[in-house]
């Protein structure tokens, strides 16, 4: 999680003012990386570990210690509904990266006689 805060809080301070584009997409980018780590770092569940980064991420998004993918508009509706679609993306990039990152394949046990025909 922290890879993911640090890696986003340093991609949207490099973001130019103008490009709000990119202003969005850093976040993202962060997460991925961050939930892309956990997922390999873990032996089992990658898919979990990314959505625990990414659960992580929105609870450091909520203090304000990490940016958020929308700039609030002061429509409290539009941006409750936002704000609601923003973290459903964040968590699911987070598991999908997590997802991708876990490693695969491999025998179940070491003399792989434990399958059936």
């Amino acid at each position: 999680m922290l890879v993911a805060v640090t890696s986003a809080s340093l991609l949207r301070l490099l973001a130019p003012a103008g490009a709000s584009i990119f202003g969005s997409i850093a976040p993202l980018c962060g997460i991925a990386l961050g939930a892309l780590l956990a997922g390999k770092m873990a032996k089992y569940a990658g898919l979990y570990h990314g959505a625990l980064v990414g659960v992580g991420y929105v609870l450091v998004e909520v203090v304000g210690l990490a940016p958020g993918l929308i700039e609030p508009s002061g429509d409290g509706l539009a941006d409750t509904v936002w704000l609601i679609a923003s973290d459903a993306i964040v968590l699911g990039m987070a598991a999908l990266a997590g997802w991708i990152g876990a490693p695969r394949g491999g025998p179940s046990s070491s003399s792989d006689k434990g399958r059936g025909p």
